[in-house]
């Protein structure tokens, strides 16, 4: 038996209810939480590096061949959302970019595929986080007694957290993806509460990509469209003022 399943079980022998005994100590340490939760950390780490390097590079093939995309077939179509669902929940193309550029080439017709994509990549990031991690975050949280508390009261205020999450384009897709599978989330909230979220920002993406006249135009300028910096800003504050009013009234 290793330290970490050890330590499990010696929490699970004591049985204590309403908290841990007197005498009994849990610490938060960095050092032995990264240990642990190595793999996960530096998957998550790595989510947020790859969209930098990757988008760029696309961003440039698009506007070299913008003529050739134009001529795109629905097969051929059909064929990019599905490698798009790949890309997205490995954090290789960002969510918007892939809105914003459908926007642009097929307008509102782009929404069902979009959607459908986001939804494709929600599923497949939860899965691969929950198999990496394969349940050590959510039990070491769980040997803390404020911590579960905590927990308790978020899951309450699941479908809440996932769709304000969701709703801010500024907290990165596939980081989240992590966050909320590794924290035992259900997967029906998580798909819902989701897909329900990224709605409006999707909307929004799509309508901006539709009123540029140019694809450079568009990867420099995403929200250059007539009201898009406000609707953007918006959706910010909703979600982050949410998000901070739930949690606030978990950690009571």
């Amino acid at each position: 038996m290793n330290g970490f399943s050890g330590e499990t079980h010696l929490i699970r022998s004591l049985k204590f209810d309403g908290g841990p005994p007197r005498g009994l100590k849990f610490e938060f340490c960095p050092v032995k939480f990264s240990q642990r939760n190595a793999f996960s950390l530096v998957y998550a780490l790595s989510l947020t590096i790859l969209p930098l390097v990757f988008s760029s590079s696309l961003g440039y093939w698009v506007v070299t061949h913008e003529a050739e995309i134009e001529e795109f077939t629905p097969v051929q179509w059909n064929g990019i959302y599905a490698l798009s669902a790949l890309t997205m929940a490995f954090a290789l193309t960002p969510t918007t970019l892939v809105a914003l550029m459908s926007g642009y080439f097929l307008g509102w017709a782009s929404t069902g595929p979009v959607v459908l994509a986001y939804s494709l990549a929600s599923l497949i990031g939860y899965e691969v986080a929950r198999r990496l991690d394969g349940g050590k975050l959510l039990t070491w949280l769980e040997q803390n007694h404020r911590a579960r508390q905590v927990m308790a009261r978020l899951r309450q205020r699941e479908f809440s957290v996932i769709f304000l999450a969701r709703l801010s384009p500024v907290l990165p897709f596939a980081v989240t993806n992590v966050l909320f599978s590794v924290s035992g989330t259900s997967r029906r909230n998580f798909l819902v509460a989701g897909l329900l979220g990224m709605l409006p920002r999707t909307m929004l993406s799509i309508w901006a990509g539709s009123q540029t006249n140019t694809i450079r135009r568009l990867l420099e300028h995403p929200n250059e469209a007539t009201g898009g910096q406000w609707a953007l800003l918006g959706l910010i504050l909703v979600s982050l003022g949410g998000l901070s009013y739930v949690l606030r009234r978990a950690w009571r």
